[in-house]
């Protein structure tokens, strides 16, 4: 299964193993109205892919029951192993996807944040707030390149790995090239660009989402030359956060956001994603569960293909989960 280059936290997708095949198709740029999730569509069950108990052993996962309950804090997909970042062990383990641990990397800092997989299976591992520094492991674990944060990236939001660039989102907004010294360890990166939003799988252009008023979510790509630019999402119920924007090699853009539910709480929030094809056509929307017991940074991420994973979180542990979108049909081909 061929996966995408990896994107981080915002992240992004929602799913079904029987999502119905329908495609809402427009001729040009506006808004579209999301339908609303239906008891069925929530009733849908993901393939387990890889689980651990809580603890700090190989294939386990640290937790910490302070205030702000760390645990795993984002994972990331190369090839046919699942990388994921477990601070509280101060560390990156990787799995097979048929749920065998293989590997762990260890990164020296209990504080780290966000990290990416290139293309070469380089992992980068982002520490934001702490101590403020951006480390780059290879495959086999050495140390191959470590700097400082410059200090105009206040609040980072994600970092990506994109043809050999490295890059830093802050504040899920613009999105910033840094250049690492590679002789000197520690030294601080320089800012060597910025681009309007997050690189998309099939490269070329920037994907960009954000709010507007209560139940709109706004998507540009820029560099990208279409007429179904800008689209406008209207969800049915307000939206409390972009949850993930991401896409696949087909060129699919993918939205998920936290929906306040219907009569409760009004701090409780259900998972809607919706996909928008190459042509601008939308698919119905799927809820997914939004229970964690964790902070971390990153809830999904869409494969090359367009299958989405998640990581939830329990009492018991932590377990990834795919949700693979059925066969669609778009202008004849089928996916």
């Amino acid at each position: 299964m061929k996966l995408r280059r990896q994107s981080v936290p915002i992240g992004l997708a929602v799913a079904a193993l029987q999502m119905a095949p329908l495609v809402v198709h427009r001729a040009c740029a506006e808004t579209l109205p999301v339908p609303q999730v239906t008891a069925q569509d929530e009733q849908q069950e993901p393939v387990e892919i890889v689980t651990g108990p809580w603890g700090s052993k190989p294939g386990q996962f640290g937790k910490v029951d302070d205030a702000s309950r760390p645990g795993p804090m984002d994972f990331a997909l190369h090839g046919d192993t699942l990388y994921v970042l477990d601070p509280v062990n101060a560390r990156v383990q990787l799995f097979g996807l048929d749920g065998g641990f293989r590997q762990e990397i260890p990164i020296g800092t209990r504080t780290a944040d966000f990290m990416c997989v290139d293309e070469d299976g380089n992992v980068t591992v982002l520490d934001a707030f702490v101590r403020r520094e951006v480390k780059t492991f290879s495959d086999s674990g050495g140390l191959v390149s470590q700097a400082g944060l410059p200090a105009s990236l206040g609040l980072p939001s994600a970092v990506f790995a994109d043809n050999g660039r490295l890059l830093i989102e802050e504040r899920h907004n613009r999105v910033f090239e840094l250049d690492v010294p590679q002789d000197e360890r520690g030294q601080p990166a320089r800012v060597a660009g910025s681009r309007n939003g997050r690189p998309a799988a099939t490269g070329g252009h920037t994907l960009h989402a954000a709010k507007s008023g209560t139940h709109d979510v706004v998507i540009r790509a820029d560099g990208r030359q279409t007429r179904h630019d800008p689209i406008t999402l209207r969800f049915v119920r307000p939206v409390a956060s972009i949850v993930a924007l991401e896409s696949d090699d087909r060129g699919w853009t993918y939205v998920a956001t936290a929906c306040q539910r219907d009569g409760g709480d009004k701090w409780k929030t259900d998972l809607i994603l919706v996909g928008i094809d190459a042509e601008g056509g939308i698919t119905p929307p799927i809820g997914l569960p939004n229970a964690y017991v964790t902070d971390h940074y990153r809830k999904l991420l869409v494969t090359g293909s367009g299958d989405v994973m998640q990581m939830q979180t329990t009492e018991d542990g932590v377990r990834f989960v795919r949700w693979t979108l059925p066969a669609t049909q778009n202008g004849g081909e089928s996916r």
